[in-house]
C-alpha cells in the first residue's frame, strides 16, 4: 500500500512540475523581445495571437478569431533625450530613466533651454516649440496631472515639451488619442540647463486585432463554463524600452492554455470555453466587444473565471467580485490546499476583463496572485523576474473547484 501511494503522490509531482515548466516556457516567449511586447508595433499582438492559436492546435482544440479594430498612439521609432550643460551631456534611459506619456506627439528639439513651471495658471506662458519642467510631489500630484492633461489638450501651442520631474515608479499605459505636444516623466535629477529631445510617434486611427475564443466539449451542452485573460500588453516605446508583460498578463495565458490541455485530456462535465482578449489595456475594448457580439449564449454560462497577474502568490490569491458572489467565493475558500497562504475576498472592480461580463448579467470572479515581485507596466516585469510560486496550486485549485458545479 506504501509503495502504491509513493507511486501516486509521486507522479502528482511530476504532473505538478510539468505544468510548471510548460508555463514557464510558454512565459518565456510571450515576454520575449520577439514579441515586441504584445502591443502595437511590429506585429507584436499578431504573433501572440498565432502562438496561442498553435498552441492549442497542438493539444487538438480548434480556435476562431473575433477582429475588432480601435484609435492607439505607438512609438515605433527610436527615443532620445539628452540634457546638456556646458561641456557634459547626460543621455538618459528610456524606461528606466524616463517614460514618453503615452498620448504624446512627435518632438524634434535640440538644445532647448528648460523653462520652469509652478502652477496651473503658468500653461498661459507657454510658447511653441520649448522646454519646460514641473516637479511632482505628493503635495501637488493633484494639480499636476491636471496641467498635464491641459498641456497635452492645448491648442494654443504646439511641439512643446513638459519635463515632469517625479521620482516615483515609472508606470506606462497605451493612450488612444495624439497630441500635437509631449509630457516626460524624468526620475533622475535634472540639473542641466538645456534639453535635446527626438521622437516619432504614428497615431493608427483603426488598430487591428483579435480575440481568440476556443473550446471543449463536455457532457452537457446546456451550461457553459468561461475562462478569459487578456494576451495583449504595452509593446515599446522606440526600440530600447520593451515592455514584456509576464505577470501582466503572458501568467494568465499560461494558465489558460495549460488549464485548455488539462480539460482536452480531462473532458469536463460541462462545455468549457476558453476566451483570450486583446485591448484590455487600451479599456477592456476586447472584452466589450465580445460582450456585444457574444459567440455564445451569454445566458447559458454559469461562471466566468477571469485569470490575470498570475506568476506569484507567495502571499496567496485575490478573488475580485468575491463579496458579490459570495457562495462562489466559499466554495472556492473551502477548497483551499495549504500550499495558497490565503484567499482574499475583494468587492466589486473594474479592473479586468471580468467586469463587462458581470455587468451583462454573468456571473463573473476574476483572480490574481499576491507577494512577490511586484513590477508592473514596466520594462522590469519580465519572465526572469516571476516566482510562479502559486501556479501549480491555482491551477489544481481551479479544477478541482468547477468539479463542484
Amino acid at each position: 500500500m506504501r509503495i502504491i501511494l509513493t507511486i501516486i503522490l509521486a507522479s502528482l509531482t511530476i504532473h505538478a512540475f510539468s505544468q510548471d515548466k510548460k508555463a514557464k516556457q510558454i512565459i518565456e516567449v510571450l515576454a520575449s523581445d520577439s514579441l515586441a511586447g504584445r502591443g502595437y508595433v511590429a506585429k507584436g499582438q499578431e504573433k501572440a495571437a498565432q502562438f496561442i492559436s498553435n498552441k492549442l492546435f497542438s493539444y487538438g482544440i480548434s480556435s476562431t478569431r473575433q477582429t475588432l479594430s480601435y484609435p492607439v498612439n505607438t512609438f515605433p521609432k527610436e527615443i532620445m533625450l539628452a540634457a546638456k550643460e556646458k561641456k557634459s551631456e547626460n543621455l538618459y534611459q528610456p524606461g528606466s530613466d524616463f517614460l514618453i506619456h503615452p498620448a504624446s506627439g512627435s518632438i524634434s528639439l535640440k538644445n532647448q533651454e528648460v523653462n520652469a513651471l509652478d502652477s496651473f495658471t503658468s500653461l498661459e506662458k507657454v510658447k511653441s516649440g520649448k522646454v519646460y519642467s514641473i516637479k511632482k510631489t505628493a503635495e501637488n500630484a493633484a494639480a499636476v496631472n491636471e496641467l498635464v492633461n491641459n498641456f497635452l489638450k492645448s491648442k494654443n501651442f504646439k511641439k512643446s515639451l513638459l519635463l515632469v520631474l517625479d521620482s516615483g515608479k515609472l508606470t506606462w499605459f497605451p493612450a488612444n488619442f495624439q497630441s500635437k505636444n509631449a509630457v516626460v516623466y524624468l526620475r533622475a535629477e535634472l540639473k542641466e540647463n538645456s534639453i535635446t529631445a527626438k521622437w516619432q510617434t504614428q497615431f493608427e486611427e483603426q488598430f487591428s486585432s483579435s480575440n481568440i475564443f476556443a473550446k471543449v466539449s463536455g457532457s452537457r451542452s446546456d451550461s457553459m463554463i468561461l475562462f478569459t485573460a487578456h494576451y495583449d500588453h504595452l509593446g515599446k516605446m522606440g526600440d530600447e524600452a520593451i515592455f514584456p508583460g509576464a505577470h501582466d498578463n503572458a501568467s494568465g495565458v499560461a494558465m489558460l492554455i495549460t488549464l485548455a490541455e488539462h480539460f482536452a485530456d480531462n473532458p469536463p462535465k460541462f462545455d468549457t470555453y476558453f476566451l483570450f482578449t486583446t485591448a484590455e489595456e487600451i479599456g477592456l475594448l476586447g472584452s466589450y466587444f465580445f460582450v456585444q457580439n457574444p459567440l455564445v449564449d451569454l445566458r447559458k454560462i454559469k461562471l466566468l473565471i477571469n485569470l490575470d497577474l498570475l506568476g506569484t502568490g507567495e502571499e496567496g490569491i485575490m478573488v475580485v467580485n468575491a463579496k458579490k458572489h459570495s457562495k462562489v467565493f466559499e466554495k472556492l475558500k473551502a477548497l483551499k490546499p495549504e500550499s495558497i497562504p490565503e484567499i482574499k475576498a475583494r468587492g466589486e472592480a473594474c479592473n479586468s476583463d471580468h467586469c463587462l461580463f458581470d455587468q451583462a448579467g454573468v456571473p463573473a470572479i476574476f483572480i490574481y496572485t499576491l507577494g512577490g515581485r511586484q513590477a508592473y507596466h514596466d520594462i522590469d516585469d519580465t519572465a526572469e523576474g516571476l516566482s510562479l510560486y502559486g501556479y501549480n496550486s491555482i491551477q489544481k485549485l481551479v479544477i478541482e473547484f468547477l468539479q463542484q458545479f
